[in-house]
C-alpha cells in the first residue's frame, strides 16, 4: 500500500477524536473517521472505499471475540435489568446503606470493588458501573464520577494483576520479544520484576483511592458534581420509600456473575494447560491458558439464569415479565454497541493503512538508555489513544521496542528492559483512559449510565495529571537508574496531594 505507515494515516484518528469532542456525536465522527481511513486503504476512490468501509464493519461484526464480547454485555445488561424490575437493586442499596452512609464512603466502596473484580477490565466495568449507579444516585453522586472510578480502575488493575486474562496475552508478547536473551529466573519473574515500573497504573489506582477518600474534585468534574448534588436536592425530599424486597435477588446474580466467571476461567484454561503445558500446571499458567472471552460468557449466562430462577422462585416477577425487563435492559446498550463497532472498525482499518507504525517511526528515530521509557511511555499512550486498544498498542510496540532495549542495555534484561517493558503496558492504559473511542471508556460510560463524550471531558485532566506524574516521578527518573522502590511512594504522595490542593469537595464531605 502507497501510504501504508506514512504521516498522512494519523488523519483519520485524528479527525475522529476532534470531531467527537467538537460535535459530542460520537457515532458520527466514528462514522466518518472510518470512511477516511477506508479512503486512504484504497488509494481515495469513494467506491471503493465505500465497499471497503462495509468489509471492515463485516469483519469486525463476525470476529469471534467481539462476537463473545456483545453477548456478554447483553447478558450482563439483561440480568441487570431483570433485579431492577424484581426489587433486588433496591433491597441491595439499602443493605449497602448501613455501611454507605455518605458520597465518600460509596465512591470509597466502588473502588474498593475496582480492585476486587481484578482478572479483567471488562468484567470490571460492566459489574462495578451497573451494581453501583443506583447508590450513586442515592448519594447525589454523578455518574461521570462513576464511570471514572470505574474506567481507571479496570484496566489498570487488570494489566497489574499476576491472575488476570490480559497475563497469557502479556506473557506471549513477551516470550517471542525476549528469545535468546538469559533471564534469571525465568519469564514469570521477569514478568513480576517489571509490576513496580508500571507507574501510571499504580498512580491512577492510588489517585482514585485519594479522590474517593478526599470527596475532593477539580476541572469539569468538580462542576459536574455540584450540578448534580443541587439538581437532584429537590429530587430526593419528595422521594417516598419504596418496599424493598429481598437482597439476595440482586445479590445472588451478581456474586454469581463473579464466582462463575472465574470458574470457567480456571476450568477452561486448566483444560488448555493440560494439553499444551505440563501434567501440574500452576494457577498463573492455567489462567493464561483460559480463553477469557468464552469464559465470561459462560459466566454471565449463569448469573443472568440464576436472577430469573430467583424472580420466579420469589414470585417477584413472572415469566413474560423477565422477558420483558431482560429486553428492555438489552435494548439500552444497543446504542454502546454501536458505538463499540464502529470503534473496532475504525481500529481495523487504523491497522490496515499502518498508523501507529507511522506513530513509532515519527517518535522513535533517535533514542538512548535514558530516555527510551519515557519516549515509550509516550509512544504507547499517542497508540493507545489514536487506536483505542491496549491491546493492539502491546502488540504493536512489545515486538519493536523491547528488543531495542535489551540492545541498548547490552544484551541483557536489565532495569532499562524492565522499565521499558513497564512503560508500554502502564502507557497503553493512558492512552485508553483518555480516548473517546477506547472500548474500555465506552463500557465504563454505558455501564455507568453516561455520554461518552461526557465520561471523556471529566475524566481527562485526572489521567492527565497521573500522566503528568508517572513521568516526573516515574520514567523520566527510571532512565537514569532511580529506583522504583524510591519513585513509587513519592509518586503516590505527589498524586494525593494534586487532589489535596487542586480539588474542593463541593458538598461531598459526608462519610
Amino acid at each position: 500500500m502507497e501510504w501504508y505507515g506514512s504521516p498522512l494515516t494519523l488523519l483519520p484518528p485524528l479527525v475522529t477524536i476532534g470531531l467527537a469532542i467538537a460535535t459530542q456525536r460520537v457515532r458520527l465522527s466514528l462514522s466518518i473517521g472510518l470512511g477516511f481511513g477506508a479512503l486512504l486503504a484504497t488509494q481515495l476512490d469513494p467506491l471503493a472505499a465505500a465497499t471497503r468501509t462495509a468489509g471492515f464493519l463485516f469483519h469486525v461484526a463476525l470476529d469471534t471475540d467481539n462476537l463473545l464480547i456483545t453477548t456478554f454485555s447483553l447478558l450482563v445488561a439483561g440480568m441487570v435489568a431483570v433485579i431492577e424490575h424484581n426489587g433486588g437493586t433496591i433491597a441491595l442499596v439499602r443493605k449497602a446503606e448501613r455501611v454507605v452512609r455518605g458520597p465518600r464512603s460509596a465512591m470509597a466502596a466502588s473502588w474498593l470493588a475496582g480492585l476486587f473484580v481484578f482478572f479483567d477490565d471488562y468484567a470490571n466495568c460492566l459489574m462495578v458501573g451497573t451494581t453501583f449507579r443506583p447508590l450513586y444516585d442515592r448519594h447525589r453522586l454523578s455518574h461521570a464520577k462513576l464511570a471514572y472510578i470505574v474506567d481507571s480502575t479496570a484496566a489498570p488493575v487488570a494489566s497489574f494483576a499476576v491472575i488476570s486474562t490480559w497475563i497469557g496475552y502479556e506473557l506471549g508478547l513477551l516470550a517471542d520479544a525476549l528469545k535468546g536473551v538469559p533471564l534469571a529466573g525465568g519469564l514469570l519473574l521477569f514478568f513480576v520484576s517489571t509490576l513496580p515500573f508500571r507507574f501510571y497504573s499504580i498512580y491512577s489506582l492510588a489517585f482514585v483511592g485519594a479522590v474517593a477518600l478526599s470527596g475532593r474534585d477539580f476541572g469539569p468534574m468538580a462542576r459536574l458534581e455540584h450540578e448534580t448534588r443541587v439538581a437532584t436536592l429537590a429530587i430526593e425530599k419528595s422521594e417516598r420509600p419504596e418496599s424493598a424486597r429481598s437482597a439476595w435477588l440482586a445479590a445472588g446474580p451478581i456474586l454469581s456473575l463473579l464466582l462463575a466467571t472465574v470458574a470457567f476461567l480456571y476450568l477452561d484454561g486448566r483444560a488448555s494447560a493440560g494439553v499444551s503445558g505440563p501434567a501440574h500446571p500452576t494457577l498463573l499458567s492455567i489462567m493464561g491458558a483460559a480463553d477469557p472471552y468464552r469464559s465470561m460468557v459462560l459466566g454471565a449466562g449463569t448469573a443472568f439464569m440464576v436472577s430469573i430462577v430467583l424472580s420466579l422462585y420469589s414470585r417477584t416477577l413472572t415469566l413474560p415479565g423477565v422477558l420483558l425487563a431482560s429486553w428492555r435492559g438489552m435494548q439500552r446498550i444497543l446504542g454502546a454497541l454501536v458505538i463499540l463497532y464502529l470503534a473496532w472498525g475504525l481500529g481495523s482499518a487504523l491497522e490496515t493503512i499502518g498508523t501507529a507504525h507511522a506513530l513509532t517511526d515519527l517518535l522513535t528515530d533517535s533514542v538512548s538508555v535514558w530516555s527510551l521509557p519515557t519516549l515509550t511511555f509516550l509512544v504507547a499512550a499517542a497508540i493507545s489513544f489514536a487506536t483505542g486498544s491496549s491491546f493492539s498498542t502491546m502488540a504493536i510496540l512489545i515486538p519493536l521496542v523491547v528488543p531495542l532495549a535489551v540492545s541498548l542495555a547490552g544484551g541483557t534484561a536489565g532495569p532499562p528492559v524492565l522499565a521499558t517493558v513497564g512503560a508500554i503496558l502502564a502507557g497503553a492504559c493512558f492512552g485508553d483512559h483518555i480516548s473517546p473511542i477506547s472500548d474500555t471508556t465506552i463500557l465504563s460510560a454505558t455501564a455507568s449510565g453516561v455520554e461518552v463524550i461526557t465520561h471523556v471531558r471529566t475524566q481527562l485532566p485526572y489521567a492527565l495529571t497521573v500522566g503528568a506524574v508517572s513521568l516526573c516521578l516515574g520514567y523520566l527518573p527510571a532512565g537514569f537508574g532511580v529506583s522504583p522502590l524510591i519513585l513509587l511512594p513519592l509518586g503516590v504522595g505527589l498524586g494525593a496531594a494534586l487532589v489535596w490542593t487542586l480539588g474542593r469537595t463541593g458538598g461531598a464531605d459526608n462519610s
